[in-house]
């Protein structure tokens, strides 16, 4: 891959990520279960922090150009 597709291709694994992190909410937004909403935090935790650490790959990929 060239840069310019990587840093495509991880661009879109961020979109991805933020799609799933709000299909969680959006599925626990009508639920008061402790364990549902435990749940769809961790979710949101876990692609926030990967989409940071992705987005940190494609500055290292642009400063490198």
């Amino acid at each position: 891959m060239t840069r310019a597709e990587l840093t495509r291709y991880l661009d879109y694994c961020t979109e991805m990520l933020s799609l799933v992190g709000k299909s969680a909410a959006l599925f626990a937004e009508d639920t008061t279960d402790g364990d549902v909403l435990d749940a769809v935090e961790g979710i949101e935790t876990l692609t926030s922090d990967m989409a940071r650490k992705v987005w940190q790959k494609i500055a290292i990929i642009q400063q490198e150009s």
